[in-house]
């Protein structure tokens, strides 16, 4: 869409996933919380897990805000001493994941249109009882939500999700 042109209904307001490289010490993840309490920034998901340096994390944070809020979010990261590197990945520039596990009760009707979703897309189904399944998916967010709105009319009785994780590629 051409700058002159703008979007009326687009707010501004979008998903940006931000990595960082953080000291593994006690209080660290609290500091980071703390901060995104404080500055009122919107935190829609985080993932936290060692890496392949010893004694540091790498984090996925996925912030809501606008192009502001992103900038000041990641001067403020970049100010925490627990903080090693911090980056703004772009969607074309990364590989994001996140695993979901599904809980469905379909009728005894409906039990092999389940498999036959959950194989379309190529998600496993690790648990099955003679009430339902349990499915399992790693993938992008958005087909996840395909997934579980093709689910839904089976009955889908609970949703867990990770959260998101990314990597510049």
């Amino acid at each position: 869409m051409s700058a002159l042109l703008k979007d009326p209904l687009d707010t501004g307001i979008h998903q940006h996933t931000i990595t960082a490289l953080v000291q593994n010490e006690a209080g660290t993840l609290n500091r980071l919380v703390s901060l995104f309490r404080r500055r009122g920034f919107s935190l829609a998901s985080l993932n936290a897990g060692d890496c392949e340096q010893e004694g540091f994390s790498r984090l996925t944070l996925v912030v809501r805000g606008d192009d502001s809020d992103l900038y000041q979010c990641l001067r403020q990261l970049d100010k925490l001493i627990d903080v090693v590197s911090v980056e703004d990945l772009q969607a074309e520039n990364a590989v994001e994941r996140e695993l979901a596990l599904i809980r469905v009760e379909p009728t005894v009707e409906n039990r092999d249109a389940v498999f036959q979703i959950a194989g379309e897309f190529y998600a496993r189904t690790p648990r099955a009882s003679s009430t339902g399944f349990v499915i399992e998916i790693s993938s992008s967010p958005r087909e996840i939500e395909r997934l579980i709105s093709a689910l839904t009319p089976y009955g889908v009785t609970e949703v867990v999700r990770s959260g998101l994780v990314a990597m510049r590629v």
